[in-house]
């Protein structure tokens, strides 16, 4: 597909009010944000050979109350929930927030998915906390009785309090409820509570299992998003999903994918490298890279 990249992964650390990212060509791709500011309205434009391309347009805007995507649409560029679109490619973007300081601003687009090779080492598994999605507390006390299948806050919960940050699975929820989008799994969102949590969190792409490896051995485990159809996963806790989230803690040494799944009676489960692979990489690989400071992740994204 010619909207794929080799690696496109762009980050900037301490920004004020402002920041410009530049990258390789791309038409879609996911704008993640860390800061401790307790309210914000934060927009985009994109650029195309350092050029604005777009009009400014309002992204997300947030409050100590909650936080509410905003997904514009002008004039060939759309925002769905998270994701930004464009029918021409673009290769860089300018973000600002009147009175926001950022810990960091990144950008990640699909990239090329490739086989992984033959799973050639010992046995390497992170002892990441296992959490169930369903909890017991409501998200809203309007909706006392909502089913409560928190994958992706459950998620990001198993791997906060594998870095020591222990907050539950439903404080999490509540943390990245996304008013407009009426769910948890707005992947922007998410990993924007972690940021304000003292880490450094982005949605990234990663092109196979290999990559991953390489972020796990750092002591990263990492928030994989995928679907499957019946029989396309075995051992999955549900015959079918459009979009489910898990914390892959590692590797069997066959090569196999230690996984905590928040749908599991047991959470942590083992499930074949290539079913794995082959529903992730469908769904562009992305990944939750949740980092305490100190550890580089951003090497590994830039470079496949």
């Amino acid at each position: 597909m010619e909207h794929l990249s080799e690696a496109v992964f762009a980050q900037a650390l301490h920004a004020r009010e402002r920041a410009r990212l530049e990258f390789e060509p791309t038409r879609s791709g996911v704008l993640s944000w860390n800061t401790h500011a307790e309210s914000g309205l934060l927009a985009f434009r994109l650029l195309r050979a350092g050029q604005p391309a777009s009009d400014w347009l309002d992204y997300v805007q947030w409050r100590p109350g909650g936080a509410t995507s905003l997904s514009p649409e002008h004039e060939g560029t759309r925002v769905e929930t998270d994701v930004i679109r464009a029918t021409m490619p673009f290769d860089g973007i300018e973000l600002r927030a009147r009175e926001v300081d950022f810990e960091l601003v990144a950008f990640s687009a699909p990239v090329r998915a490739r086989p992984s090779l033959p799973y050639a080492r010992d046995a390497f598994v992170l002892d990441v906390p296992a959490r169930s999605q369903y909890a017991s507390a409501p998200l809203r006390a309007s909706a006392p009785h909502e089913e409560r299948g928190w994958c992706s806050p459950a998620s990001l919960s198993m791997i906060h309090a594998f870095h020591g940050i222990d907050r539950s699975v439903a404080e999490t929820a509540r943390a990245v409820f996304d008013r407009a989008y009426n769910g948890t799994g707005n992947w922007a969102f998410n990993v924007a509570y972690s940021g304000r949590l003292g880490l450094r969190g982005v949605v990234a792409h990663l092109s196979n299992l290999d990559h991953a490896l390489r972020l796990v051995e750092r002591n990263l485990p990492l928030a994989l998003s995928y679907s499957w159809s019946d029989g396309e996963l075995p051992g999955a806790p549900l015959p079918h999903s459009d979009g489910h989230l898990v914390v892959l803690s590692g590797f069997t040494r066959d090569g196999d994918c230690a996984v905590n799944d928040p749908a599991a009676p047991n959470v942590r489960v083992v499930y074949p490298r290539g079913a794995i692979e082959r529903i992730w990489q469908r769904n562009d690989g992305i990944a939750y890279v949740i980092a305490p400071a100190g550890i580089e992740y951003a090497d590994v994204l830039q470079w496949i």
